[in-house]
């Protein structure tokens, strides 16, 4: 009768089931295990979105940046009917708004040039506007006051400060920044303009989080041939 109350005894014992010390262990090991994956999940998801971010940062900066570029590496000056000289490529030449001569775009079988503004609006976006030529005589070519276009090529840009460059630097063809009075380049110096830095920085409207994207390229003019030295 002992034996068969040690039995029972001891088999009540066996199914006495988890204590609460094992529960207490088991769900701080389980928070500790919860935590590390919780935070190796806002980690990654955190560099994921950084890096779509400068993706579309860069995306944005480039297409604004490689129209600048191409309608600056064609510019070319304008001859004008009775007129000695012609009319230097840089029509305008500020720090933030540059208007050219180019030949962009032409058609092969009809090559004529197309004036390009270059400007920021009120939004800070970088704004192109093209105007037509139309041929005043043989050779010689008029532009038209109406825009033929007008499009944004890129998202707000964000001023410069500190050290930043501006938007537009003009140099000469000894590779030196032409000095530029608060109206800009004066007429004397626009016939000078061998090559144009372009710099500005921007986020895009579709980033959230990353840092702003900077972008910087001297731009030469081969069209004015201008041999440029100290480059």
């Amino acid at each position: 009768m002992t034996r068969y109350r040690d039995s029972l005894r001891k088999l009540r014992d066996d199914e006495a089931g988890i204590g609460l010390v094992e529960i207490m262990v088991t769900m701080v090991i389980l928070a500790i295990v919860l935590t590390l994956i919780t935070g190796m999940f806002m980690s990654t998801s955190r560099v994921v979105a950084t890096g779509t971010s400068v993706n579309t940062s860069t995306k944005a900066a480039s297409l604004g940046l490689n129209e600048l570029s191409r309608a600056i590496r064609f510019a070319a000056s304008n001859p004008v009917s009775g007129q000695a000289l012609d009319d230097p490529a840089f029509v305008v030449a500020k720090s933030d708004l540059l208007t050219v001569t180019s030949y962009i775009d032409i058609d092969p079988s009809n090559p004529k040039p197309t004036k390009l503004a270059f400007t920021i609006d009120s939004q800070r976006r970088l704004i192109e506007v093209r105007y037509d030529s139309y041929e005043v005589s043989s050779g010689f070519w008029a532009f038209k006051s109406t825009p033929a276009s007008t499009r944004i090529l890129t998202g707000a840009l964000i001023a410069p400060s500190g050290s930043d460059p501006q938007l537009f630097t003009y140099f000469d063809s000894n590779n030196a920044a032409l000095t530029m009075p608060g109206t800009g380049l004066t007429s004397a110096q626009l016939p000078l303009v061998a090559a144009v830095q372009i710099y500005f920085k921007l986020k895009s409207d579709d980033a959230t989080t990353g840092n702003p994207v900077a972008f910087q390229s001297v731009v030469g003019i081969p069209n004015l041939g201008i041999n440029r030295t100290g480059q």
